[in-house]
């Protein structure tokens, strides 16, 4: 069992602990704490945001259950010479307050994680208007706050969505992983625009093939 869901179990049912067993036989006993200490595990430390396994248990998860769901992948333009001109202290409080920055203006419900580097995904269960949206927003708040010692910070996006699947034959990790790699691409290509966005059209699952 994942460890999130051994978190949903105990929260949902509101119990004390879960009891773990193998063939009959008692193995162990996890209680809140033990699900704590090792979820801390997969939590990055700049940010305090999960990482990406988090995002991938509940993506999937919600694709299991024939969800829609959208993703804006995030990060920060020219972070490189950010470090060469700054440092790399100052790149890592960047980092520390960017995260923070998309955590505080995400909408209830949405699954963020540090996906690597600069770089940053936001998952929802919703339209690609809806998400396109809200990677608009994101970007002017991004541009209009004063990080550390004032120095510009400025992100492109890329959006992509994924519509409901029907077929339980399908690979849902196959889709997932297309999908992210799709709004990877079209942030690279949003570094071109001037918009600072890309947005694509909903992806199918023929698509992953």
């Amino acid at each position: 069992m994942p460890l999130w869901r051994a978190k949903e179990i105990l929260e949902q049912e509101r119990l004390s602990a879960l009891i773990v067993c193998e063939q009959d036989m008692l193995k162990g006993i996890v209680t809140p704490t033990v699900i704590k200490q090792e979820l801390g595990k997969h939590t990055d430390l700049l940010t305090g945001l999960y990482r990406t396994d988090y995002l991938y248990y509940h993506a999937l998860k919600l694709m299991a259950s024939g969800r829609e769901i959208s993703l804006a992948f995030a990060d920060i333009d020219n972070f490189g010479e950010i470090n060469k001109q700054y440092g790399h202290v100052n790149g890592d409080l960047i980092l520390k307050e960017f995260g923070a920055l998309l955590q505080a203006n995400a909408p209830t419900g949405a699954i963020l994680c540090r996906y690597g580097g600069d770089e940053f995904i936001t998952l929802m269960t919703c339209s690609r208007e809806d998400i396109t949206t809200l990677a608009n927003d994101l970007r002017q708040i991004v541009a209009g706050y004063h990080f550390q010692d004032n120095i510009p910070v400025t992100m492109s996006v890329g959006v992509a969505t994924a519509g409901r699947v029907s077929d339980r034959s399908l690979s849902h990790g196959r889709l997932l992983a297309s999908l992210i790699n799709k709004a990877s691409l079209a942030s690279t290509a949003a570094k071109k625009d001037s918009s600072g966005l890309k947005t694509l059209e909903q992806i199918t699952a023929c698509e992953s093939a």
